[in-house]
């Protein structure tokens, strides 16, 4: 009997122990030490002709949680006074504690964080630490300003497919107006399943593909149109996603068959100019260009200047024409058949 009763108070006495030992844990991971964070400069005025010179190095010290957990570490940039409220993130190498960019690396950041081209502003950087285990909130480091001004740059990629050949060099590109890695083209997919991928240069070095049609990969099959006819494309390289939604202008208006009313006769986007186009019967009256039927997005203008939300375009004499439509340099032309 007294050696079930030793047996009976050892077992209580271990589960007291191995729960005093679970509870310091917890403790200990809710409250971490403080996270450092430095950078090599506060200053930067960048210049395209230094792109790949070396910019800024960000060094910084880890939280410590007490005990031997992994942890997962950000840099975090926002423009000054926007508390943080959609920063751009920059996930760290596990284990390491300094991060060198080069200039058109750091340019990229600092204009995906929001600052403005070419002329001077404040960018805050903070480190964000988290636990790959643990429920415990994220560990933030103290913030340091920079003074930044950055540059213009715009990025490319491509999206060859079936529409034009599978060739890379005369496929349709995406733009990144300010390099965030956020991408936007346009495709007139003759087909309702055609296929394309995305490559980062006008060869196939390198090529994403998509199983699911929204992740992107360079081990995924052929990206299908979710449907046929004009498309904005909309590539996020940060998160390896992709978007389609139908996109086509129309045109509008006393001059045209159906007046002012819906529908709007459709345009088609020419892959190979970029240019809008479509050949037609116009009356003398007026005509406008719109953008899925709707007056969100709208052009007008005189003389060939498209201007968003202008005044109407007037049609002289009736006859067939063939219209188009420039949006990249906002032009249109209206040529009598």
């Amino acid at each position: 009997m007294k050696n079930i009763f030793k047996i009976v108070f050892a077992t209580i006495i271990g589960f007291l122990l191995v729960s005093c030992e679970k509870d310091e844990d917890r403790a200990v991971l809710g409250n971490p030490s403080q996270s450092t964070l430095s950078a090599s400069a506060n200053t930067f005025v960048l210049q395209k002709e230094d792109a790949d010179k070396d910019a800024v190095k960000f060094s910084w010290m880890s939280p410590s949680f007490g005990t031997n957990v992994v942890i997962n570490n950000t840099l975090q940039f926002a423009v000054k006074g926007t508390n943080f409220a959609n920063p751009k993130e920059v996930v760290l190498e596990a284990g390491s504690t300094a991060a060198s960019f080069n200039v058109q690396n750091f340019n990229g950041i600092l204009l995906g964080a929001g600052a403005p081209i070419g002329s001077q502003s404040q960018v805050e950087v903070r480190l964000k630490s988290v636990t790959a285990s643990s429920t415990v909130a994220a560990v933030y480091s103290p913030v340091i300003t920079l003074t930044v001004t950055p540059y213009a740059l715009i990025s490319y990629i491509y999206a060859p497919g079936d529409y034009q050949g599978w060739n890379p060099s005369t496929a349709n590109q995406l733009v990144s107006a300010n390099s965030n890695g956020i991408y936007i083209g346009y495709i007139n997919f003759p087909a309702a399943a055609s296929e394309f991928k995305i490559t980062p240069n006008r060869n196939w070095d390198v090529s994403y593909g998509s199983n699911d049609g929204a992740t992107l990969s360079t081990t995924a099959g052929n990206i299908k149109s979710v449907g046929a006819g004009s498309y904005m494309v909309t590539v996020d390289m940060n998160k390896l996603s992709i978007a389609m939604t139908p996109y086509r202008f129309g045109v509008i208006g006393s001059a045209t068959p159906n007046g002012w009313n819906d529908p709007d006769t459709k345009m088609t986007l020419n892959n190979t100019t970029g240019l809008w186009e479509v050949t037609m019967a116009l009356t003398s009256g007026e005509i406008k260009f719109r953008l899925n039927g709707g007056w969100d997005v709208n052009y007008g203008g005189s003389g060939g200047n498209a201007v968003a939300g202008g005044d109407n375009i007037q049609i002289a004499a009736a006859g067939t024409y063939k219209v188009t439509l420039d949006v990249s340099n906002l032009k249109y032309t209206l040529t009598k058949q």
